[in-house]
């Protein structure tokens, strides 16, 4: 069932210190949410951004986070915006050989037909690089740790520091301006998460995006010494890593990338009129004077 957006509890509509302000989010990819313009808005600003990738299994790299776009879109008040979530995709999993196996890309968000942002990438075979997105994931190690980290705020992931480097994922450049068309709330670029030590270590996750400093982190690979996941909606997972001295056999599972964002804000949403002091002492004279009448009527 579609949802309408306003004044719905769980979408948390919320109008801040400046009456001509307001702004929602969108955040769970399960759901089919329809955005009802409000009456007196001509003009939205909207951050859509993918869910993040997987992390792949063994010593790959990390998960992309999903790719983000922004923009001021003219809408009319009263039509009806259908918003999906991209879901994070799911990390790869534990195999006894270099197989990767269960790893799946970040879902698509859209808001309607004005914006839409992929998820995070993942790797395409053994070996290959750090996967890409909005940040890029960090590189692997094909021997000794420690991994690259995972980008932040449109970088690239950083490579490995050990030997064998494996290559990096790419991010999309610095989204800072993007960022900047927000002012309700601080939106923020969430930290890429730390790579993976190891006898064979594997890449940390990109950073996603933050509300005041608060949202969804991606998760870490399956042991202590896999590559982490990124902070934020949209972050990338973190890649498992091999370690020989732990076990010799298995490539351990990859963490999971988180969900995507939809974020509004209305641009020019209608003033509440409060009415001023004089306004309101005129009123509570004239209360006053219909409870004296009242009263010599009675006597």
């Amino acid at each position: 069932m579609l949802r309408t957006a306003l004044a719905l509890a769980a979408l948390a509509t919320v109008t801040v210190s400046n009456a001509n302000a307001a702004f929602i989010s969108f955040t769970d990819p399960a759901a089919a949410y329809s955005f009802v313009v409000p009456v007196h808005v001509s003009a939205i600003n909207v951050l859509v951004m993918g869910g993040g990738g997987g992390g792949a299994n063994g010593h790959q790299g990390g998960g992309g986070a999903g790719y983000l776009t922004a923009g001021t879109v003219s809408v009319t008040g009263g039509d009806t915006i259908l918003v999906k979530v991209g879901a994070g995709g799911s990390g790869a999993l534990g195999r006894p050989d270099n197989d990767i196996t269960g790893l799946t890309a970040g879902g698509m968000s859209m808001f309607g037909n004005y914006l839409s942002a992929n998820g995070g990438g993942v790797v395409s075979g053994v070996n290959a690089s750090g996967q890409h997105g909005s940040s890029g994931g960090g590189g692997a190690c094909n021997a000794g740790s420690q991994g690259g980290a995972g980008g932040s705020g449109g970088s690239d992931g950083t490579a490995c520091l050990g030997w064998g480097a494996m290559p990096i994922g790419n991010g999309q450049g610095s989204y800072a301006a993007l960022l900047a068309l927000f002012t309700q709330n601080q939106i923020t670029a969430g930290a890429g998460g730390a790579g993976g030590s190891g006898s064979h270590a594997g890449g940390g996750g990109a950073g996603g995006i933050l509300i005041n400093g608060a949202g969804a982190a991606a998760g870490n690979g399956s042991q202590s010494f896999s590559g982490k996941g990124g902070i934020g909606y949209g972050a990338g997972g973190g890649a498992g890593g091999y370690n020989f001295t732990v076990d010799y056999s298995t490539r351990f599972a990859g963490g999971n990338g988180a969900n995507g964002l939809v974020y509004i804000e209305y641009v020019d949403a209608p003033i509440a009129k409060v009415p001023e002091p004089a306004s309101l002492a005129l009123l509570g004279l004239g209360v006053l004077g219909v409870a004296a009448s009242r009263r010599r009527r009675k006597q």
